[in-house]
């Protein structure tokens, strides 16, 4: 079969991509932006890209477009897919067709931690000799490609709440039909398309209404928001976890001095001792959402436990992308409070009393549309000073009023003439943005 693809490099539909070749599909596509590392992936696959949503990238050849969506109505490709009539799918539902059906689907959901978490589970399995599926939203340190069709009934899939395309306006999850969700956590996130939280938790409620008696829905027993949504009706069987010690159920014991030594629990008994390279609470938190997913799944302890000690994390998740002249420079996808938040903690418990610089770019829809205005500063106490990045200058002038270690900027040059007064022996700067952030990192390294 001959698909194309409509917004190819988005981390997603290029899985989706990467799933037909294996598939053995004849795959092609299209984007407006096109740039690596996702370009370089795509190229290696052989798989063209063309440039842009025109007309001209049409071919009567194509037995089904996927749509992404990224794409709206009044696309002069998508108008064109519409006027003849083409078979057409959205990615989540190509997803579930050709590659979920009839299989043991794992899905990881929740605001935060969905691709750290997918990537723990999926080398778990593999560690135990599982050929698993999956398919991840990110680059994981040491995975050859970021989505594998496998061998086994096991596919484990991130799932994110976003909607399905501007024909689908489901949550992409809804599709998958897991035998087995997690709900890491639940917070309110993309303004765009959600009103409030209570519109987020009608999606997961339509996904948990859908599943059946013998599935099992995982989750903190301790998170008052999925506690909410749970009461709304659960069907399937569950499994719960409390990030607080506890003699009852799972639970985590953190290293009293260094989070990157913790243990894991159930019911008062050690089931787990982890040690690692990572740190951070809400990577605690997704190692023991990872170790109870993995132990519903029948796979022992012993291995559980090694492939958490052997995990290095995934790319743009607190990656430290350089050091010079006692300065490291660090980058951090975070995109909402809680997880910069955790971010900063675990960087500042690692580091001491060393000198911490965060910049800070509001790119994400919810937070530039001001939703998280009230709680950012909180969120950066750790930081001993924070400068923020926006295209809406009035906004971060009213955020920087809040502390006096607040500073906006406007750009990486203007950021490049301040930096040499802010240097001290050991410095930490830690780039948060989920975009590319103009590649600020980088820029950083070189002007030392």
């Amino acid at each position: 079969m001959n698909i194309y693809v409509l917004g190819i490099c988005g981390t997603f539909m290029s899985g989706i991509a990467q799933l037909a070749i294996q598939k053995g599909f004849k795959v092609s596509g299209c984007d407006e932006n096109i740039y690596p590392p996702i370009s370089n992936v795509l190229k290696e696959l052989e798989i063209k890209v063309d440039q842009g949503f025109e007309t001209k990238n049409y071919s009567e050849n194509i037995d089904l477009f996927i749509i992404g969506n990224v794409v709206s109505r009044g696309n002069p490709l998508m108008e064109k897919i519409l006027n003849n009539k083409n078979e057409y799918l959205s990615g989540p539902e190509f997803l579930y067709q050709y590659i979920l059906k009839d299989r043991h689907v794992i899905s990881v959901s929740g605001t935060h931690g969905k691709t750290t978490t997918s990537a723990m589970i999926s080398k778990i399995l593999m560690d135990a000799k599982v050929d698993t599926g999956y398919l991840i939203a990110g680059k994981v340190n040491g995975f050859d490609t970021s989505a594998k069709l496998g061998n086994n009934d096991f596919f484990v899939v991130e799932s994110d709440e976003y909607d399905t395309s501007f024909f689908d306006k489901r949550s992409k999850f809804v599709h998958y039909r897991p035998s087995t969700l997690l709900i890491n956590n639940l917070e309110f996130d993309h303004a765009d398309i959600f009103d409030n939280l209570d519109s987020i938790k009608k999606q997961f409620h339509h996904l948990i209404r859908s599943l059946p008696s013998s599935a099992k829905v995982i989750f903190p027993g301790d998170d008052e928001n999925i506690e909410s949504l749970i009461n709304q009706g659960l069907y399937s069987k569950k499994e719960t976890f409390n990030y607080q010690f506890s003699l009852k159920g799972w639970s985590v014991k953190p290293n009293e001095s260094c989070d990157d030594n913790f243990e894991i629990y159930f019911d008062g008994k050690l089931r787990g001792k982890i040690n690692w390279n990572l740190f951070g609470e809400h990577n605690l938190r997704n190692a023991l959402a990872a170790f109870v997913t993995a132990s519903s799944l029948g796979i022992d302890d012993e291995i559980i436990t090694e492939a958490l000690s052997s995990f290095k994390g995934v790319s743009r998740r607190m990656e430290l992308k350089g050091q010079n002249d006692s300065v490291s420079v660090y980058d951090d996808f975070a995109h909402h409070p809680t997880s910069i938040k955790y971010s900063l903690e675990g960087l500042r418990k690692k580091v001491g009393d060393q000198k911490i610089i965060c910049l800070l770019e509001m790119r994400s829809n919810t937070m530039s549309a001001g939703h998280h205005d009230e709680v950012i500063p909180k969120s950066l106490e750790c930081a001993d000073k924070v400068f923020l990045f926006s295209k809406n200058e009035k906004q971060i002038k009213k955020i920087a009023l809040k502390s006096e270690k607040f500073s906006i900027c406007s750009g990486t040059e203007e950021f490049l003439k301040i930096l040499p007064k802010e240097l001290v022996s050991d410095t930490h700067i830690i780039c948060l943005s989920n975009g590319s952030f103009d590649q600020i990192h980088q820029e950083i390294l070189e002007s030392f």
